[in-house]
């Protein structure tokens, strides 16, 4: 199908299996797009430098249009926030507990760690995380294939499937409509064969493609088809353990705990982790109504929580008011804008001090005054009791210092004082 310019192609540099969205709303202009065949106004083309998964056993249910396909891709943004990479992600201290209670049978809503090995009929691997940190989904969230999800539910720690997926339960039949090819004006520069590009709607939406051709006259043929539609696919599956969404409300013994908001927790929590004396950090969500928030909730603005990072510190080592001083370096003028920090607004984004005993109460009410009287202004950062942290999804755990958004890991090394990238 030749297209004009309903949709723009970047060039994305990497390869990539698909994961499944709860929400396609964000595809429809491209579904309308490649069903209508129109050219519309304001196409352009160009290179862009987001990341996708390296590997994913998660996928688009279905294919049945460019909608599914484009649901399918967006979350790799909307799931893992600005395309950062799930498989590769080192996991907190304090975020996982596997094992636990030998008869906890794998249902609707558990956080589910698992180890797997995909293969095509023939015997050929085609995915696996064997050897590597297991997967983490919520069974019944929508996040994974439809075969995926139903073979783990029931599983206990320690037992292993092995499955059969047809398409349907998989990624969906081959659809001829989803090759799509643009002329050579509307190309991003050094496009190669096998490339992965990217579709992106003039709303917003991304859909994920490869490049199967290139004409003599410059056009690019791409298909936005999931890699593996089609096919089917067979896996060998192992329950290793359950994620506790809930972080622990005391602290390791002789440790103390602290909680703070001050943005987006992904630069936040590389700051803490370079100061001597934390002896782990993770991030998550705080001080909302919601449980069991998931990042779409957050960032919908509905849960009433903001990003923030739970410190476990050693007080022979570190003392609180250090802590606040790292705080505030980070929270920086934003102190007195609401709902703000750096070029992220929303309620998500406010900055806090989540106090865990009556001594950093005052410590946080204190610091919060000094600063007020030096800047001669009202500073807005919240001084509360801390409530229940819940704690982020994997990927976004230690997510600058295992790679960020570009693979280029920055230093968590303590005592580090090179600038942070915020994203990477």
């Amino acid at each position: 199908m030749a297209l004009g310019g309903a949709l723009r192609l970047f060039n994305s540099g990497s390869n990539a299996f698909l994961s499944t969205s709860t929400s396609g709303r964000v595809a429809a202009a491209a579904a309308s797009a490649v069903s209508s065949g129109s050219s519309g106004v304001g196409t352009t083309i160009s290179r862009s430098n987001a990341r996708v998964p390296s590997m994913d056993i998660t996928s688009g249910v279905g294919a049945q249009s460019l909608t599914a396909v484009a649901a399918a891709t967006v979350a790799v943004t909307a799931t893992r926030r600005r395309g950062q990479n799930v498989g590769a992600r080192r996991s907190s201290s304090v975020t996982v507990a596997c094992g636990g209670d030998a008869s906890r049978v794998a249902g609707p809503g558990d956080v589910v760690r698992v180890t797997y090995t995909g293969t095509l009929e023939d015997g050929t691997v085609f995915d696996t995380n064997v050897g590597k940190d297991p997967i983490s989904f919520t069974v019944g969230g929508g996040n994974m294939i439809e075969g995926f999800d139903k073979a783990v539910t029931g599983l206990k720690v320690g037992d292993k499937v092995s499955v059969k997926f047809g398409p349907e339960e998989a990624y969906g039949d081959r659809k001829d409509g989803l090759v799509i090819t643009f002329p050579k004006e509307q190309a991003p520069p050094n496009v190669e064969m096998g490339s992965s590009v990217t579709l992106s709607t003039p709303s917003g939406g991304q859909v994920r493609a490869n490049v199967i051709s290139i004409g003599d006259d410059g056009a690019v043929t791409v298909d936005a088809n999931p890699p593996m539609a089609g096919k089917v696919l067979c896996f060998d599956i192992e329950l290793v353990g359950f994620r506790e969404l809930m972080a622990a409300a005391e602290p390791p013994p002789g440790m103390e705990l602290a909680t703070f908001a001050a943005g987006c927790f992904w630069g936040v929590e590389l700051a803490f982790q370079r100061i001597p004396g934390v002896i782990s950090t993770s991030v998550g969500y705080a001080q909302g109504e919601k449980e069991k928030p998931s990042y779409e909730e957050v960032c919908s603005k509905t849960t009433g929580h903001t990003e923030a990072i739970r410190v476990v510190f050693d007080p022979k080592e570190l003392k609180f008011e250090q802590l606040l001083e790292k705080l505030w370096e980070r929270v920086g003028g934003d102190a007195v804008n609401l709902n703000k920090a750096g070029n992220d607004e929303g309620p998500q984004y406010r900055s806090g001090i989540y106090y865990h005993s009556e001594e950093q109460r005052v410590l946080a009410a204190e610091s919060k005054a000094a600063l007020q009287e030096e800047l001669g202004e009202t500073v807005v950062t919240e001084v509360e009791e801390a409530k229940p942290f819940w704690m982020a999804e994997d990927y976004h755990q230690q997510y600058l210092s295992t790679g960020g958004r570009n693979g280029n890991p920055q230093s968590a090394e303590k005592g580090c004082t090179d600038t942070i990238r915020c994203y990477g």
